[in-house]
């Protein structure tokens, strides 16, 4: 079981890394290469519509294929795709390729980046949820969200290391990476059987006690990229930075961030084992104060105070949506749900740079103030979950299971 743990966890952060990775260069590139800024941010909002669109496929696929060969084949997808993209990179920075045909290239190689992440994350989710049960669901979600939240993290940490050599060697590093991980979960991940037998119902994201914790995972994720997104511009005008002490700034908040979300989720597995709901109740506490903390003061030390607050919401907050998706549906459709949360992941990476920018000019708070709104309005319906809509498999995939073993016996 250690073994299956630590390789889907080695698998998680390696997909997460490989995407961090691409986000720090974008911009020095974009102007190396003599293009618009909106070019970047076009480059990366199809990148995250294709992984929002194509998560939940993944997650199909890993039901009815196997957790395993999906994996794989999105190792193999991210490393051809990474080198495709790093390959435009290179020809547009020596002038063999530019105008409208660099970007297309970047459009379509980026695009399939975005397109075989997914098949990592929600089939590594769904071969936890395979693996575990009960109380043990959110310690096992807990290690998902722990390696989700260190690619976030170490991925821009990483990135700019790599810069000192090249712009283009994160992207190098990224090919390496996948290819292995590729070898790691080849040999380590155990291949199974896949989960359906017969064709199930198809995961509806709106079904009663999978909608709350899909909202959940949103609210969250929504968070973390508004920091990740405005943070930058907030602490610089707060605070009169240089350019440079806000990137020194923002790395230190980050990091702290990380360091408080990988306690909490140790805690949560070794502990606490808490199920979905109290894990987001509480943690929606810690992500409201540091939303107050920011909006109030003004001084570093307390921005550094508020970013290990956040951390330790969003480590609490990442495995209690996880684990709640997971248990809301039958043993056939946990890669269903998995694609779902994946794709909720690509949903935030497209919406929130758009609103919170907007939101941002109209004024600096605002941005914060609408993630603690949010947060707050779903820690209320969160509370107001009846017991059995927040832990138990929703009637129509219940329905499923029992005819199916209704069946069984009957052609016993």
């Amino acid at each position: 079981m250690n073994r299956i743990r630590g390789s889907i966890f080695f698998s998680v952060f390696a997909a997460m890394l490989g995407l961090m990775l691409i986000a720090p260069i974008m911009p020095p590139l974009i102007r190396e290469l003599g293009m618009k800024e909106s070019h970047s941010g076009l480059i990366i909002s199809l990148g995250s519509i294709m992984m929002a669109v194509m998560a939940p496929v993944w997650g199909r696929w890993s039901d009815i294929r196997g957790r395993k060969p999906i994996i794989l084949i999105g190792f193999i997808g991210m490393s051809v795709s990474c080198a495709l993209f790093a390959l435009a990179l290179y020809g547009g920075l020596n002038a063999w390729i530019g105008g409208g045909l660099l970007l297309t290239l970047l459009i379509v190689t980026r695009s399939l980046i975005g397109m075989f992440i997914p098949a990592v994350l929600s089939s590594a989710q769904a071969y936890m949820g395979d693996v575990t049960e009960g109380e043990e669901r959110g310690s096992g979600m807990a290690i998902i969200s722990a390696a989700n939240g260190l690619g976030l993290v170490f991925g821009p940490a990483i990135a700019g290391a790599f810069t000192l050599i090249g712009l283009l060697w994160p992207l190098y590093f990224g090919i390496f990476i996948a290819i292995a991980a590729f070898i790691i979960a080849l040999l380590l991940i155990p291949s199974a059987k896949p989960v359906i037998q017969a064709k199930p119902p198809k995961v509806n994201p709106f079904q009663r006690g999978l909608r709350m914790y899909l909202a959940a995972g949103l609210v969250t994720m929504m968070g973390i990229m508004t920091l990740q997104v405005v943070g930058g511009f907030y602490f610089q005008d707060q605070l009169a930075l240089s350019s440079a002490a806000t990137a020194r700034m923002v790395s230190f908040g980050l990091m702290f961030s990380g360091v408080a979300m990988l306690i909490m989720q140790v805690i949560q597995m070794k502990w606490l084992k808490w199920q979905p709901r109290p894990m987001i109740l509480l943690g929606s506490l810690f992500l409201i104060a540091s939303m107050i903390l920011f909006l109030v003061f003004n001084v570093l030390s307390m921005y550094y105070f508020s970013f290990f607050l956040f951390g330790m919401g969003s480590g609490l907050m990442m495995p209690g949506f996880m684990a709640g998706a997971s248990l809301a549906v039958s043993k056939e459709q946990q890669g269903g749900a998995a694609g779902l949360v994946a794709a909720i992941q690509g949903i935030s990476a497209v919406i929130t740079p758009l609103l919170t920018t907007t939101l941002y000019q109209v004024d600096k708070h605002v941005p914060f103030m609408l993630v603690a709104v949010l947060v707050v309005l779903l820690a209320i319906m969160m509370m107001g979950m009846r017991k059995n809509e927040s832990n138990t498999v929703t009637d129509p995939i219940h329905r499923y299971s029992q005819t199916k073993s209704e069946d069984q016996i009957r052609s016993k």
